[in-house]
């Protein structure tokens, strides 16, 4: 399935400048940058969906002593430095 995508000239532009004289293309950078986005927002999706499930198992803390723990590491890093 091809899909078309419309980028600002501004844009294109910086793509063929950047792809010149290379063996790359505009439209390889295109297709890097978008699977690589994908990539990641799946990852992403997967991590918090992984989270969520833990926090559902009850396997998180309250926010109060989360932020107790916080404070107190970062207290104790500001005494040892």
């Amino acid at each position: 399935m091809n899909q078309t995508v419309e980028l600002p000239q501004s844009l294109m532009k910086r793509l063929q400048k950047l792809t010149a004289g290379t063996r790359s293309t505009p439209e390889s950078i295109i297709k890097d940058a978008v699977k690589q986005r994908v990539a990641y927002e799946e990852y992403k999706r997967k991590e918090i969906e992984a989270g969520l499930a833990e926090l559902k198992a009850g396997k998180g803390i309250p926010h109060d002593e989360f932020m107790q723990r916080v404070g107190a590491s970062k207290n104790a890093r500001k005494k040892a430095a």
